[in-house]
């Protein structure tokens, strides 16, 4: 099982690399030795971690910065009970759709939290939901938190997560045809 789980390590690690070229090759040492720490500190699989610094290297944020977000993004993941790359995605989501710095992750993960605690949704719900939003929302000049909740107020009312968002979204495109 450790001989799977090695080798399952090491393709997530050569698919990361091919978020780099080769003056950020360079980072591939520190992030196999951060993820190996983060697996042991927050119990997640180094896959999963893997997984998530591949979805943060994909998302265009800096090598130089990407471990940070990794590991707001698994603090994240551990709090709202899903796995690392959900909560990767989420997060950079948010940051590129609003053009917000790497720096920002923290401030993402405590408005998806507070999302969830005040919306009648769960973190695996609301965070695959945020793509059909978060962009178009940041267009018409909502801020994140207005966003939220709106999604949380919507979901609190009952709609589910994925139809909150679509009715969202219906409502600012609506808005930005107006006259």
């Amino acid at each position: 099982a450790s001989v799977s789980a090695f080798a399952s390590f090491e393709k997530q690690m050569a698919m990361v690399s091919t978020m780099l070229d080769k003056a950020t090759m360079k980072y591939m040492p520190e992030f196999t030795e951060g993820i190996k720490k983060m697996s042991i500190e927050f119990g997640k699989s180094t896959e999963g971690l893997a997984g998530g610094l591949y979805a943060i290297l994909s998302a265009m944020i800096k090598p130089a910065k990407a471990m940070d977000v990794l590991r707001t993004s698994a603090i994240a993941a551990v709090a709202g009970m899903t796995d690392t790359t959900t909560a990767a995605k989420a997060i950079v989501n948010v940051l590129n759709s609003y053009q917000m710095a790497a720096d920002q992750a923290g401030k993402v993960s405590d408005v998806l939290f507070t999302i969830v605690k005040r919306g009648k949704l769960t973190f695996a719900e609301l965070a695959p939901n945020l793509g059909k939003i978060a962009a178009l929302a940041a267009t018409a000049g909502l801020i994140f938190e207005q966003t939220g909740a709106a999604i949380a107020t919507m979901t609190r009312a009952g709609l589910q997560a994925d139809r909150a968002t679509t009715g969202l979204r219906s409502i600012i495109k609506a808005f930005l045809k107006a006259p």
